[in-house]
């Protein structure tokens, strides 16, 4: 499958990164432009705040930081990674209708 065509930009907090390390997918960060982010900034009224991550956190096997990236690099670089795997199918088609009652 094509990367999709939407512009879409993602943040992945430190936390969204352990999860990626402890699958095995970290790699599929890389070689997607993703920037490295040390914080959060919020604004609000004119007021702004920046929340640090942590310097050190013994939980991390690597300095734990954010990475901010295009969605679709990401999801093709995922889709990369599940068709390297030796049992990996590939099934493309639309949802035409729910199978199950959702309200």
């Amino acid at each position: 499958m094509s990367e999709p065509v939407r512009m879409m930009g993602e943040f992945m907090q430190p936390g969204g990164r352990l999860m990626l390390a402890k699958l095995g997918l970290q790699d599929c960060l890389e070689e997607i432009d993703a920037q490295k982010s040390t914080c959060l900034s919020l604004y609000k009224d004119g007021k702004k705040a920046v929340v640090p991550f942590p310097v050190e956190d013994n939980n991390f096997p690597y300095e734990p930081t954010g990475r901010t990236f295009h969605n679709g690099r990401f999801v093709q670089r995922l889709r990369q990674k599940a068709s390297s795997l030796p049992k990996y199918v590939s099934l493309y088609g639309s949802l035409l209708k729910l199978g199950i009652d959702v309200y």
